[in-house]
């Protein structure tokens, strides 16, 4: 008797603390019970808007599991990702969604929380296919660059690449303006994620260019939360670990990347 009692009030015990957690978290949100997100909605398959005019993607399918894992509703606001930031560090998100990369600079921020990884990718070149005369990281030199303004990975060619190598760099609101000006030749290559790409060509929304497999660099990506919420973070945070482990974020990936991850580099 004594021995079920003892397994009844640990029970009851981690129950209390469950509720307690989750009343932290739901007292610091922007709105009631909801989870006000923050995406770009043109950073697929990340973040998309499709014929619709819906937001699907990665990034969405990952929010509203963690939305419904923690009895809270997802509403979606679009914003161009460079705002994606500045926005939630002004309060006006709980979270935001859409690739967003875990470069140390955020990490260290103490405006925002970015989590551990939901991905793993890596900072790639996209070209015409007409130009093999870059094959690989060490032919852009001269090159104007295009990259999402904002995003990391213009940052990461010019602290990767020699001094000067990169003569001329433009920015685009999103991955959809980007590759338009590819496609226009107005950038000789986009500096942008591996997968990302890769997507959108097996999808057929990214005609005659090539993503190329020389990575310069191997980037984790997931969300960052509201600088004033940490129990939020804490919850998201234990959801991942936990889809990292029992392979929930691999079917994420294999539906909208078709690509199996190497999660050893989910550091």
């Amino acid at each position: 008797m004594a021995i079920v009692l003892r397994a009844l009030l640990a029970v009851a015990a981690f129950f209390a603390v469950s509720v307690a957690n989750a009343q932290e978290y739901k007292s610091a949100l922007v709105t009631a019970d909801t989870l006000t997100v923050g995406t770009s909605g043109s950073a697929p398959p990340f973040s998309m808007t499709n014929a619709a005019g819906e937001l699907e993607g990665f990034d969405i399918d990952v929010v509203n599991l963690v939305a419904k894992e923690l009895g809270l509703t997802a509403q979606f606001e679009k914003l161009d990702f460079a705002g994606l930031l500045p926005g939630l560090t002004a309060g006006r998100f709980d979270l935001i969604a859409s690739g967003v990369t875990r470069t140390p600079e955020r990490l260290a921020s103490t405006d925002f929380f970015v989590l551990s990884p939901y991905i793993v990718n890596g900072a790639a070149i996209t070209r015409r296919e007409t130009d093999t005369d870059i094959a690989s990281w060490k032919d852009v030199c001269g090159k104007t660059m295009g990259a999402v303004r904002g995003g990391a990975f213009q940052k990461v060619a010019k602290e990767k690449l020699p001094a000067d190598c990169v003569t001329e760099a433009r920015e685009y609101p999103g991955a959809t303006e980007l590759f338009l000006d590819l496609e226009n030749r107005r950038i000789d290559f986009a500096a942008h994620d591996f997968l990302g790409p890769k997507y959108l060509a097996k999808s057929g929304k990214l005609t005659g260019a090539v993503t190329l497999d020389d990575l310069l660099s191997t980037i984790t990506q997931s969300v960052a939360v509201n600088g004033k919420n940490k129990p939020l973070a804490d919850a998201i945070d234990a959801k991942f670990a936990a889809w990292r482990k029992d392979g929930t974020l691999q079917g994420l990936a294999d539906k909208w990347f078709g690509a199996s991850i190497d999660w050893s580099k989910a550091e």
